[in-house]
């Protein structure tokens, strides 16, 4: 059985219709749109309904279907799900000899499949009311001080981003499996479920052979790895526009300033017209010059500034800080739109990382140093404080942005 159209996501769906267009077996007339319409549907500009995609259904072979990645696996479904026990056994016994070497993963992959379906070995299907009793029991934990509520909020919501990836069914092949892939991954976030799982299999499941099969992830601590900049524009995207959050989160990921010293910022020192952070901070450890910010983010800062200017004047009161308001709201607010978009955490701080990888592509190694802070002041008086120097580093500074898209609207690199 086909998957329904609401199901079908637009790239399969313009797949399929330039295969069939390429076949000779669909034209504009056979759709009931018009050529230009037609071709805007083949090149994405357009989407494609669910009505024209139920006519290209219609017309399309499982030879055709075949050919799109989409639909690939329901086409092979539909031939082979007639076929008795005996003929299924035949049929992999012979693609087993032709392929030995991936026999054992396929048997493996089925064992896996078959146990998350509950058809073999010990499943346990977990409930909401499961969840709610394991929060009762964080909550317990809590008032009587045995918790952190911050290590309490974090049990909980690991919990559910396993129970999701697991289908809320525990099996020992499942719980192996998705430990060790988080392992492999995402070390940190595979300690989070481990614990997690651990605590609620033992406190509200209670299973004793499950419990056991829960392996303990093996994390090398080792240099964090910097945020993607996807997961770093999805948490942008995230936060209100106009609010603090988002400006803070906009201007680290732009600039790659420290975060404390974006925290700390002074209203003058942001030079809108120039798209200049000016800093000049020179701290015996820390030094930090100056940075860009993209025509994107100035646009963006804009909408804050005035959001902010309102909100002084209804306090009734003034600032000389960028960022008038505490730290730990601007982090908690950064970290809850984490646990909502991506269901899990990077540490701000790794966002300098990530831009210093990023512009090390497109710059010199002097003038990386000169934007992240590192080059000794004499070298910046020297070659970069005229104007002509920051227009040509800016310049630099903007092509390379501008692969990244919350920045500067391109792909990421």
């Amino acid at each position: 059985m086909l998957p329904e159209p609401k199901d079908v996501p637009q790239e399969a769906r313009r797949q399929l219709l330039n295969l069939l267009a390429e076949r000779g077996k669909v034209k504009p007339s056979t759709l009931g749109v018009s050529r230009a319409y037609f071709y805007q549907m083949r090149r994405g500009l357009r989407p494609i309904s669910d009505s024209i995609l139920e006519r290209l259904l219609e017309l399309a072979t499982d030879d055709d279907l075949a050919g799109i990645p989409f639909f690939a696996p329901y086409v092979d479904y539909q031939r082979v799900k007639g076929y008795d026990v005996d003929r299924l056994v035949r049929l992999v016994a012979e693609w087993a000899r032709a392929n030995p070497a991936s026999a054992k993963v396929f048997l493996d992959s089925l064992s896996a499949e078959l146990e998350r379906l509950g058809l073999v070995g010990k499943a346990i299907k977990v409930s909401e009311r499961h969840v709610r009793e394991f929060e009762g029991y964080l909550e317990a934990r809590v008032r009587s001080g045995d918790m952190d509520p911050g290590t309490a909020g974090d049990r909980l919501r690991y919990l559910r981003m396993a129970l999701e990836e697991l289908g809320y069914v525990l099996t020992k092949q499942a719980l192996r499996g998705l430990i060790r892939r988080y392992q492999a991954s995402q070390p940190g976030v595979a300690d989070h479920i481990y614990k997690s799982l651990k605590l609620f299999v033992k406190e509200v499941v209670q299973d004793r052979e499950l419990l056991e099969a829960i392996p303990y992830p093996r994390v090398r601590w080792g240099s964090p790895e910097a945020p993607q900049w996807s997961d770093i524009c999805r948490v942008v995207e995230a936060l209100p526009h106009a609010g603090a959050p988002r400006a803070l989160l906009l201007l680290l990921a732009s600039t790659g300033l420290r975060v404390e010293t974006a925290y700390s910022l002074p209203l003058d020192s942001l030079k809108l017209s120039e798209r200049l952070v000016w800093v000049w901070s020179l701290k015996r450890s820390k030094r930090t010059y100056f940075s860009f910010i993209t025509e994107r983010v100035k646009g963006e800062l804009e909408v804050y500034l005035e959001a902010r200017r309102r909100h002084l004047e209804i306090l009734g009161r003034g600032s000389g800080k960028l960022f008038p308001y505490k730290p730990r709201r601007l982090r908690e607010a950064i970290y809850e739109a984490m646990d909502r978009e991506l269901g899990r955490r990077f540490q701000l701080k790794l966002i300098r990382k990530r831009v210093a990888e990023h512009l090390s592509h497109h710059l010199s190694t002097l003038e990386l140093n000169v934007i992240m802070g590192h080059a000794p002041r004499e070298v910046v008086e020297k070659h970069y404080l005229l104007r002509d120097q920051i227009e040509d580093l800016r310049r630099k500074y903007d092509k390379a942005m501008a692969k990244v898209p919350c920045l500067g609207g391109g792909e990421a690199g």
